[in-house]
């Protein structure tokens, strides 16, 4: 996933360096880990990463962590990924429909924006919408530790199993990209690429949703990423998103760089 792409990220308009970012995503593929090592067991753990330790890969390169965890979720499959986080997905869930419910409506946002020279907005819109028609789950898992399941389902929509910012249990939630009514951030005429859609639980109920805007500006692509959560969610859970849309982003960019023209 390396490249010489270089990302400036701005957090609550502030600019974050480099360097956080990543120190947030080695912290984060520390505890997924660590996570995946407590809930499969050391003989499991021997059988995903024959030859290798998981305190060996936490001390290589940030890329072969990054491999070495995909590889990980990929051999558990889908099913065996349901299995080991099936509690705190009962939990999650719960506590989903809790706040929805509280929060009667009304939206929080998770907001962060990245600027990427020498990339086309167009070209990275095309690569992300292939990446995810194309199923390719691989690529999407690798972009952020928190990431346990990304797919595309047969009626286009996509489902999600992540870590949403520091929330203490993965979700499970289904992103619908043809439905935007229920979303509470305006499209911004600035910005002519609209990646958006609404967050869904199985059974229709909206828990929040994305507007991801893409346009170009001198060369440069600006990405304003925008996830939108019931209001009562705690303030500490919007902040850390902002780091997690900073490192899938900031990753998926990267990739999208390196693939052929």
């Amino acid at each position: 996933m390396t490249t010489s792409t270089t990302i400036r990220t701005f957090i609550e308009d502030r600019e974050v360096a480099g360097e956080q970012v990543r120190t947030w995503e080695e912290r984060r593929l520390r505890a997924v880990f660590r996570k995946l090592a407590a809930g499969l067991g050391a003989r499991a753990v021997g059988e995903m990463l024959p030859g290798e330790t998981i305190a060996g890969v936490l001390g290589g390169p940030i890329d072969t962590q990054r491999a070495a965890l995909t590889s990980m979720k990929t051999r558990l499959g889908h099913a065996g990924m349901y299995a080991l986080l099936r509690r705190e997905l009962a939990f999650s869930e719960a506590t989903t429909r809790a706040t929805v419910a509280a929060s009667r409506g009304r939206t929080a946002t998770s907001v962060t924006r990245l600027e990427a020279p020498d990339v086309s907005a167009d070209r990275f819109a095309d690569w992300f919408d292939d990446l995810t028609a194309s199923n390719r789950e691989a690529e999407m898992l690798e972009a952020c530790p928190d990431h346990y399941l990304l797919r595309g389902l047969p009626d286009g929509r996509q489902e999600v199993v992540e870590t949403t910012g520091g929330s203490p249990a993965a979700t499970r939630f289904l992103v619908d990209y043809t439905r935007t009514d229920r979303l509470s951030t305006p499209a911004d005429p600035g910005y002519p690429i609209q990646i958006a859609g609404a967050a869904l639980l199985d059974d229709g109920t909206c828990i929040g949703g994305v507007r991801h805007q893409l346009r170009d500006r001198d060369g440069t692509l600006e990405a304003l990423l925008t996830v939108e959560f019931p209001a009562v969610v705690p303030a500490r859970l919007l902040r850390q998103h902002q780091w997690h849309l900073a490192v899938e982003f900031g990753n998926w960019i990267r990739s999208s760089t390196a693939s052929p023209r």
